[in-house]
């Protein structure tokens, strides 16, 4: 039986493989639906452009009888807008969707990187690495949910479809945490890449095969990091602080990206990587970065876009910036 949900379409449920059995471009948006998706994604990155592209994504929203097939910033995403709040962000308001962070990944990763993407969600984050990665590099997605690993697996392989030079993709249906076996897993219908270990806002629990990320590593037999990225809902203690205390030196990432969530973790995780070399470089809306050797400038579009972002605050390299205009 293939992977089912209801909340796509109300109280019809739904059958995901058979969703995802279309090549893409099955469910391309009608004209008015992509000039709409095109309007808002140009909208100034202020409180008035937030305002709009929310008013226009719920036009959007209230017509959707499925998913949208979507080509945005370089990669092709089977978006499904109604359950989870990264895919409606990053249609309808990139500059919202970790544009700092994602700016910095792509200056990060040469052409034979190493991406680790824990919690890769729809894969946003996994696609633009892809993308950008030649046949050397290497990304490691890791999702827990098998619903959103079907997603995930389709934007990927709808991305690189027509590349000619396509990186090693390594999808890891797990989740990464401080022990090895099967841990419950909290579904969040309502959007589900809020879906947890911990228990939260849930309408269900499955249960998943979980592993340290130091053994993932490992099986994959990778020798170096360059970009790990980890979003998993509070979580985060319990996958980094055993890899940041254990990690040989070769193995820890030149950039960290981490959802912010302190309020939830049981360990000091920033302090716990900072003692392995690193700084904190950024801290946006969502998530800190850390890095370490070299720092990475930020364009004069991107400074702009993250001072649109009242709630954020910038350490780092753009006090460093700001501070030399």
């Amino acid at each position: 039986m293939g992977l089912i949900f209801g909340s796509l379409c109300g109280a019809q449920m739904v059958d995901v493989e058979h969703i995802m059995s279309h090549h893409f471009g099955h469910y391309a948006p009608d004209e008015v639906t992509a000039g709409r998706i095109a309007w808002c994604r140009k909208l100034p990155t202020n409180w008035m452009g937030k305002q709009l592209a929310q008013w226009q994504r719920k036009r959007v929203i209230r017509d959707l009888e499925g998913p949208l097939d979507l080509t945005l910033d370089g990669i092709k995403l089977r978006a499904f807008l109604v359950d989870n709040v990264s895919e409606r962000s990053f249609v309808f308001m990139p500059w919202r969707f970790d544009a700092l962070e994602r700016d910095l990944m792509g200056k990060l990763l040469p052409k034979d990187g190493v991406m680790v993407d824990i919690g890769a969600n729809a894969g946003i984050y996994s696609c633009l690495a892809a993308k950008r990665l030649g046949q050397s590099g290497v990304v490691v997605a890791i999702e827990p949910n098998p619903e959103m690993v079907a997603r995930l697996r389709f934007n990927i392989e709808a991305t690189l479809a027509n590349c000619h030079e396509k990186p090693r993709i390594e999808i890891k249906s797990l989740a990464v945490s401080d022990e090895a076996g099967r841990l419950p897993f909290y579904l969040n219908r309502k959007n589900l890449g809020a879906s947890s270990l911990n228990e939260g806002k849930s309408d269900r629990r499955i249960e998943v095969e979980s592993r340290p990320l130091l053994a993932v590593i490992g099986d994959l037999k990778l020798s170096r990091i360059h970009v790990l990225k980890c979003d998993i809902e509070g979580s985060e203690d319990r996958a980094l602080a055993p890899f940041f205390t254990d990690a040989p030196n070769h193995l820890l990432p030149g950039c960290v990206i981490i959802e912010h969530n302190p309020e939830k973790w049981q360990q000091p995780l920033l302090e716990i990587i900072k003692q392995r070399g690193y700084l904190q470089t950024h801290r946006t809306r969502m998530n800190v970065v850390l890095q370490q050797r070299r720092l990475i400038k930020l364009s004069e579009p991107q400074r702009t876009v993250r001072k649109a972002v009242k709630t954020s605050s910038v350490t780092g390299l753009a006090h460093r910036e700001s501070t030399k205009s």
